[in-house]
């Protein structure tokens, strides 16, 4: 396949996306909250919304069909993503519009993929802005086309003990249970489809770990409501029924950085990642 530059800058949309804490506690469920530790998660009474479900829109068909750009599905990985929130969502019934909009298609180089940065920008039902979102995928089939190199990100990540270090287990049951409301990719489920990936077995979806890492924020250092700014980078891959921990340093009021390590392999599975809080 060859890339399709020409989609650059086209915007797609509006996409529309209904909810309710029907799919706001199978989201919860499906990222490891449990009724005896997490209630306000999984309960319509008193209900709070776990912030990165408004990220698991990024594994929606709409939203990666509007930005097909030839890259090859099986060999397509994320590569990272961050979300600004403009004010915090605490509605658990209704609707939001979004555009989405592939911005550019980097080369990493030969062997190395390509990289597409693509943005979608989200809406209540009033017109204000909820949130802006910024994905970025690796084609690794791609790479060494002629094309600009990204640009250099330098992340001063701090040394020494974390604060808060949130232990935790992912079961062989997850994928399947993500998938039914967020992203339905069968590189998830299907073994012989992971295996044309180049991996051994279905991996956990990158998302789907990150809600993992929220629920260790959520229970360290904020409540749901004052995130303002996720960031995260996804650094290895992640087997399903494996044991995790989410590393967190406080850097000051507003401000925390976090790491998520598979505690089987001490892979870092999520790194340089960050938290602003309003």
């Amino acid at each position: 396949m060859s890339l399709n530059f020409d989609v650059i800058g086209v915007k797609k949309g509006p996409f529309e996306l209904e909810y309710n804490w029907n799919k706001l506690a199978l989201y919860a469920l499906s990222v490891g909250s449990t009724v005896n530790e997490e209630l306000e998660y999984v309960y319509e009474k008193s209900m709070k919304i776990i912030p990165t479900y408004w990220a698991a829109i990024l594994g929606f068909t709409s939203f990666t069909d509007a930005y097909e750009y030839g890259q090859n599905i099986p060999t397509t990985l994320h590569f990272g993503f961050e979300i600004e929130f403009h004010k915090p969502i605490t509605n658990t019934n209704g609707k939001i519009h979004y555009t989405i909009e592939l911005k550019d298609i980097y080369d990493r180089g030969e062997g190395r993929g390509s990289l597409a940065i693509i943005e979608a920008i989200a809406y209540d039902e009033q017109d204000e802005k909820l949130f802006t979102l910024i994905t970025k995928d690796i084609d690794l089939s791609t790479g060494g086309f002629g094309g600009e190199q990204p640009p250099r990100e330098i992340v001063n990540f701090p040394e020494g003990t974390p604060d808060f270090e949130v232990k935790d287990h992912i079961g062989p049951n997850q994928a399947a249970l993500y998938r039914i409301d967020n992203d339905a990719n069968i590189l998830h489920i299907d073994p012989d489809f992971a295996l044309e990936g180049g991996f051994v077995k279905p991996i956990i979806m990158g998302m789907c770990t990150v809600g993992y890492a929220c629920r260790a924020l959520l229970k360290t250092v904020c409540q749901p409501e004052q995130i303002k700014k996720l960031k995260v980078r996804f650094t290895a891959p992640l087997e399903l029924d494996q044991p995790i921990t989410t590393q967190i340093w406080k850097i000051d009021e507003t401000n925390a950085m976090f790491k998520l390590i598979n505690n089987s392999t001490n892979d870092v599975v999520l790194n340089f990642c960050s938290v602003e809080l309003f």
